[in-house]
């Protein structure tokens, strides 16, 4: 059975996501992050795989400190200490399908993995 406290500490990595992905916040986005965990999706025709430190230097780039993050998570799957998180978010005005893989180590829920797609208009 899932147990309530997973739930929201892994809703508030996703809060966490989502805000520090759209405000550029590096501390934020290296705390949920594992050092080795990548981001992988199509963007604009390419394949793009980026490591976390790539990842996190675009958010830099492209932050937007007096937008709003809007994200919804669509399901969570819990199984023991591994979850995944299906997101729906915006970063710079384009719309994603987020898949956040986490696993809880040292008690503490944090992404091995993002993978994403550009939603279709």
């Amino acid at each position: 059975m899932t147990n309530s406290a997973d739930l929201a500490a892994i809703t508030e990595v996703v809060r966490t996501y989502a805000t520090a992905m759209t405000s550029g916040d590096r501390a934020g986005l290296e705390r949920i992050f594992f050092e080795n965990s990548c981001e992988v999706g199509h963007f604009e025709g390419e394949l793009l795989w980026n490591s976390r430190d790539d990842f996190i230097r675009m958010c830099e780039e492209e932050a937007d400190t007096s937008a709003t993050a809007w994200w919804e998570i669509c399901n969570i799957s819990i199984a023991g200490d591994i979850a995944v998180a299906h997101v729906e978010d915006v970063w710079s005005g384009i719309r994603f399908d987020t898949i956040l893989s986490m696993v809880r180590h040292e008690g503490v829920w944090c992404v091995m993995s993002k993978a994403f797609r550009v939603k279709p208009n």
